[in-house]
């Protein structure tokens, strides 16, 4: 694959993601949320196996690997991320979520040869999460709920779940068929969440609204089918530390989203932390220029 088409599709992932928040936020007023959720990963597995036995592909792939994408990415990090939502701005959850890549690197070290664990690495994470807070500062509002402190607590555990994911996508699915791996895998999860929400959650309580439809509809075909797909293609081509950055740079594409938008302001202090969020990445990945001797 080109560089400029993965690069593009790294861009796409950023785009669609950015918007994602929002949209789960939306879908929380009508829908509970491991019921919404449940939905949106059922939905878009049946939809990408569907679309695999259209295109005549085998359906068989790496169950266990399947399993574990199924289990943590998806119904693990999700439904964490649903629940707290409840509780933390979309906002927040997006700027805490950005723990990712420094979950990935150590994990990536510990697992993957070829992704050892540099000073450079941990320092260039260290001044992006640096560049988040400064960047949401004015807007980091924790609240007073009851359970508000949990829900930011859920939301920062919630990436280690993808983060083991990632790296197993990186260890496993080189060879696998993206859509066949991920439909099973996105079915798995939406029913376990089905299975969790069943007991716990009023159905029929849901208001089926053109709002909440829209939601499931949005997440599930693009924030889901979309998105994960070409992330297990993204893990293929680039250092799976690379790919989790996406989730640092997905909170200043909500912020320019909502700029163009709903003419929202940006602050200075969201260009400057844009700007160290820029600089920690480069510190991170960018390769050391070693002075060959004369």
């Amino acid at each position: 694959m080109t560089r400029p088409l993965v690069w593009t599709l790294y861009a796409a992932c950023v785009l669609v993601w950015s918007s994602t928040w929002v949209v789960i936020a939306v879908g929380l007023e009508d829908i509970a949320p491991f019921f919404g959720a449940g939905i949106r990963f059922s939905i878009a597995g049946a939809g990408l196996l569907i679309a695999a036995a259209a295109l005549r592909r085998p359906l068989r792939t790496d169950f266990v690997l399947s399993a574990i994408v199924g289990l943590l990415p998806f119904a693990t990090t999700y439904g964490l991320i649903y629940w707290a939502e409840q509780y933390v701005t979309s906002g927040l959850t997006s700027v805490l979520f950005g723990v990712l890549p420094l979950y990935v690197a150590l994990l990536a070290a510990a697992t993957l040869p070829s992704e050892r664990l540099r000073p450079r690495l941990i320092a260039g994470v260290g001044i992006a999460l640096g560049g988040l807070i400064v960047a949401f500062s004015e807007s980091l509002d924790l609240g007073s709920g009851e359970h508000t402190a949990l829900a930011a607590l859920a939301v920062i555990l919630s990436p280690l779940a993808s983060a083991i994911g990632n790296v197993a996508i990186k260890k496993r699915g080189g060879k696998l068929d993206p859509l066949v791996m991920n439909g099973w895998a996105m079915l798995g999860g939406g029913l376990v969440l089905l299975a969790v929400s069943a007991p716990t959650e009023d159905w029929g309580a849901t208001i089926w609204s053109a709002a909440s439809i829209g939601s499931i509809l949005y997440l599930a075909v693009f924030g889901t089918g979309f998105t994960f797909v070409t992330l297990t293609v993204l893990l293929r081509e680039l250092p799976a530390v690379t790919v989790s950055f996406i989730s640092m740079i997905i909170p200043f594409g909500a912020l320019a989203l909502g700029a163009l938008v709903r003419d929202e302001e940006v602050t200075a202090l969201a260009v400057g932390g844009a700007l160290l969020v820029v600089a920690g990445i480069a510190v991170a990945q960018l390769p050391i220029r070693r002075r060959v001797p004369a």
